[in-house]
């Protein structure tokens, strides 16, 4: 009987943020030069380069989440941060970076799934 998984990185863990750009780690990545990188390097044909080019630097508050211990020690309100998004800041190349480090990233997670979970047949069934 063959077990099936399925492998799915979290990329805010840090092991994976890390390798991921600034503006990912800081939360603001959406429509913003995380993403405008990825979709310019795969799928250029999708992007109004007139509306990035005059998209101006946004700024929004978030809430950023606490841990479960953090949350714990304290009843204050999660804290409140500015975040920036930069559309017409993407650019191609970035974008084909940011899909080879996900790529990578993605090939370890299932490499590591993989040797955690994978027995030859031979060796039977695994024990608990």
């Amino acid at each position: 009987m063959r077990t099936r998984s399925s492998c799915f990185p979290i990329l805010t863990k840090r092991r994976w943020a890390e390798r991921l750009t600034p503006e990912f780690r800081s939360g603001a990545c959406h429509a913003g030069r995380y993403e405008g990188s990825i979709v310019l390097a795969e799928r250029p044909d999708l992007v109004r380069a007139d509306v990035m080019a005059g998209a101006r630097a946004e700024s929004a508050a978030r809430s950023s989440m606490p841990s479960a211990a953090a949350t714990r020690r304290s009843r204050r309100p999660a804290a409140r941060m500015r975040i920036s998004v930069s559309p017409a800041e993407a650019t191609a190349e970035e974008g084909r970076a940011i899909v080879e480090a996900l790529g990578a990233i993605l090939e370890e997670a299932v490499v590591e799934a993989m040797t955690k979970t994978w027995r030859p047949a031979a060796a039977g069934p695994r024990r608990a």
